[in-house]
């Protein structure tokens, strides 16, 4: 999916397992990380001992400094009109990026290589990309685009003659296959995968090619097999200088090795890959081995242990996605920083041209003028009041665009400020209409026919109302006005009375609606915000829930406490949201591609102004959601003090 999600309730999680039982958990390595670096295409000119380094760093696994690295090579060879240096550094952030699990950012970037790789006309580039965005859309779970760009490289490395690139488009293929579970389609495959790299003497791309066979024989019940398999592929990685790989070897043995019952072994090589990553520092991987470490504890019976790396896991995940937050600010800001030096290298060579021009033309007209003084001086005369004319001509339409851009300007603050002073003085006529259409209800001796159009007045005016309200706060934000007056707040207190407040809409839907804290709602800790704002944001969680949600469904409101914060989620089984709607939901007035099942309005302010919301209380907004499968809308809140109620 496009987002992982965050490991926060770890006692569930624990407890989910040890329902199910070992056997029952799926097999989570359908693609093997470390057979996804592709071969990359060669460094190009001046940049090419630090697209080197760079392939160096991200072969140990430190992603943090590969992802800035990267970045700033592509900016600089943007600067230096060096497209292929360019496309050479996007190609290894967009590989990064699909490491940290970063996929929508992933798929942008490899795009955006694509587009360079067709304009240089490299068919080892074209191939390449092809593949890696095969590969990422394959993680993304959207197999059919994958496929489509598995074919497009395999075509261009077959025309080439590549067959190194063909053994890992292969390899990318039959992943794709495997992830859909069509593991004999899969096998074949990576068999012929193997056998271009054992043909080539590629004894780390075989070793990969092993490793993927294991993990089909795991997915198959063969776990004797999926153990031999990884160990051969072990062996080679022992042989050569990436720590990454060697610990990830340990892990895949471990993982088979509790397959197997074998749980002393098991436990003695994950400990053996923890000691070789941890030097490392990459959270991606250590979340891996902690994972591990924590089924291969539970299925000792060692609950506490199982528990205490569980935590060490869900602090891994944390990380990696703290990590990609602070990244993205980089990114953006870097973004905004080089196309501000493009856009004024563009304007002065623009000036520089247009000055050129002008002294390239007076020089025409002064030779052409005085030709013309020789000649005849009648003849200059006439060029001269024309010149005169031209000139006055130029500096009129100036001024007239000057005047007109500043009209325009003028005018959407207007607009702005029209739209403010409409919107707050609606707010009194609509309230005085709901009070006369409630007074109408509650009139003895009124038809039925009168009761309801008032009743009809007062819907129709509690909407307005509410996009009144909406567009208020829209406004104050984009002004910056909005001031919150923060101080301990009962979390529990205000999500019961929200969920009170939208059972009888619930019910009017046919809909079940349930709050749901996490241990002991004794323990829960206060949250630092404001009383009005924070019932505002439950509001537009569980509003926009119910809306998506159909008849018979549920929403959950759940409760609990990670880290230093405190969160809450509201939790629907609606129709999900797909990767386009992640690209734009937090934008105003923007509809997403489901349809509310009630019919209800929807105007797209409700998440824009939620995230806006929780962004100024110093809090996290996190959406998980995949298509056809409900989403969960998750608001992390900084706690107001420490719990005092014991570890959680």
């Amino acid at each position: 999916m496009l987002r992982r999600a965050l490991p926060f309730a770890l006692v569930l999680a624990l407890a989910a397992s040890m329902l199910f039982g070992a056997d029952a958990e799926p097999i989570e390595e359908t693609l093997n990380p470390d057979d996804v670096s592709l071969s990359p295409p060669a460094p190009f000119g001046g940049f090419a001992s630090r697209l080197a380094e760079l392939n160096q760093i991200r072969s140990r696994g430190d992603y943090p400094a590969a992802l800035s690295l990267a970045r700033a090579g592509a900016a600089e060879a943007e600067q230096l009109r060096d497209s292929a240096g360019q496309a050479a550094f996007l190609f290894v952030l967009g590989r990064t990026y699909w490491s940290v699990g970063d996929l929508p950012a992933s798929i942008e970037t490899l795009q955006q290589t694509l587009r360079l790789a067709g304009t240089l006309a490299d068919p080892d580039l074209l191939s390449a990309t092809y593949n890696a965005l095969g590969i990422s859309y394959t993680e993304a779970r959207e197999y059919v685009a994958a496929e489509r760009h598995f074919t497009d490289a395999m075509r261009i490395a077959e025309a080439w003659g590549d067959r190194a690139r063909i053994a890992y488009i292969l390899n990318g293929a039959a992943n794709n296959l495997l992830a859909q579970r069509d593991y004999p389609g899969a096998r074949v495959l990576h068999l012929r995968a193997l056998a271009l790299r054992e043909a080539l003497n590629d004894r780390v791309g075989a070793a990969d090619s092993v490793t993927n066979l294991g993990t089909i024989d795991l997915a198959t019940g063969d776990s004797l097999a999926a153990l031999d398999a990884f160990r051969r592929a072990l062996a080679t990685y022992q042989t050569i200088n990436q720590p990454r790989r060697v610990a990830n070897g340990y892990r895949r043995v471990a993982f088979a090795l509790r397959r197997l019952g074998r749980l002393d072994e098991a436990l003695t090589e994950i400990h053996t890959a923890l000691d070789i990553a941890e030097p490392l520092n990459s959270p991606a991987m250590l979340a891996g081995i902690h994972r591990e470490l924590a089924r291969t504890h539970e299925a000792r019976g060692e609950l506490r242990s199982a528990l205490q790396f569980q935590r060490s896991y869900a602090a891994d995940r944390e990380a990696m996605l703290n990590e990609q937050s602070r990244q993205r600010v980089i990114e953006l800001d870097a973004r905004y920083q080089v196309e501000r030096r493009e856009n004024e290298i563009n304007r002065l060579r623009l000036d520089q041209e247009a000055k050129a021009a002008e002294l390239t033309r007076r020089s025409q007209q002064n030779a052409l003028l005085a030709a013309g003084l020789v000649l005849v001086l009648g003849l200059g005369t006439i060029v001269y009041l024309a010149q005169r004319a031209r000139l006055r001509a130029e500096r009129a339409a100036h001024i007239a665009d000057e005047c007109a851009r500043a009209e325009a300007e003028q005018a959407a603050r207007l607009k702005s400020r029209l739209l403010q002073i409409a919107a707050h003085d609606l707010k009194a006529p609509l309230s005085a209409v709901s009070a006369s259409a409630l007074r109408i209800e509650q009139r003895p001796g009124e038809t039925v026919s009168v009761m309801d159009l008032a009743r009809h007045i007062r819907t129709d005016a509690a909407h307005m109302g509410s996009l009144v309200r909406e567009f208020l706060d829209s406004a104050a934000i984009e002004a910056g006005r909005i001031q919150l007056q923060r101080g301990p707040i009962n979390l529990l207190a205000a999500a019961r009375d929200a969920v009170d407040d939208y059972r009888p809409l619930a019910e009017s839907k046919h809909q079940r609606i349930s709050l749901m804290p996490t241990g002991d709602p004794g323990c829960l800790p206060q949250v630092l915000a404001d009383a009005s704002r924070l019932r505002q944001i439950l509001d537009n969680l569980i509003a926009n829930a119910l809306k998506f949600t159909p008849a018979e469904g549920v929403v959950e409101v759940g409760l609990g406490a990670s880290g230093r914060f405190v969160y809450a989620e509201v939790r629907d089984s609606g129709p999900g949201l797909k990767p386009e709607d992640l690209a734009r939901m937090f934008q105003p007035f923007q509809t997403l591609s489901a349809a509310p099942t009630g019919e209800e309005a929807s105007h797209g302010l409700g998440l824009f102004i939620t995230r806006e919301l929780v962004s100024m209380h110093d809090g996290l907004l996190e959406i998980e959601s995949q298509p056809g499968q409900g989403a969960t809308f998750r608001i992390l809140l900084p706690a107001a003090k420490s719990d005092s109620c014991g570890e959680r």
